[in-house]
């Protein structure tokens, strides 16, 4: 009676089955599908001000971008006007126009490296302070 019952069960979760859909889903940490990669993604804050007076205009920004964002991230960037506010090595809260640049890539030497570099170079040519950088690992599908 044993074996007559289990060959039931079995065939009548093989008939349940049958008519499911299953969907297998990878063991991701992030919990990315099967579609998507973990890239790394590192959102940058530009403050607009330069000390000392005078601000990056326009035309500044965009040769900014041209000669060392659009280089370093070809693939591809976004860039969001923005404006906010930060507090200074005083304690004085100060407020300026900024620019939010967000870049989607890869967890290789070579684009923290530029990272690193457009940080830098956006300093030294506006006399900056600091750039803050925010960075996280994301899923992504292209």
């Amino acid at each position: 009676m044993n074996r007559r019952f289990a060959s039931l069960a079995l065939a009548g979760a093989a008939t349940l089955l049958a008519g499911c859909q299953l969907d297998w889903v990878r063991d991701h940490p992030l919990g990315c599908r099967a579609d998507e990669q973990a890239l790394t993604r590192d959102v940058l804050y530009f403050g607009r001000s330069i000390p000392g007076g005078g601000e990056v205009d326009e035309a500044a920004w965009q040769r900014f971008e041209h000669d060392v964002l659009s280089p370093a991230f070809a693939r591809g960037y976004t860039v969001l006007d923005a404006y906010g506010r930060w507090q200074d090595a005083s304690g004085a809260t100060i407020g300026e126009a900024s620019r939010v640049v967000v870049l989607v890539h890869g967890d290789d030497l070579a684009s923290a490296k530029a990272v690193r570099d457009v940080v830098a170079r956006y300093k030294t040519m506006f006399r900056q302070e600091s750039v803050l950088r925010e960075r996280g690992v994301v899923c992504a599908a292209f």
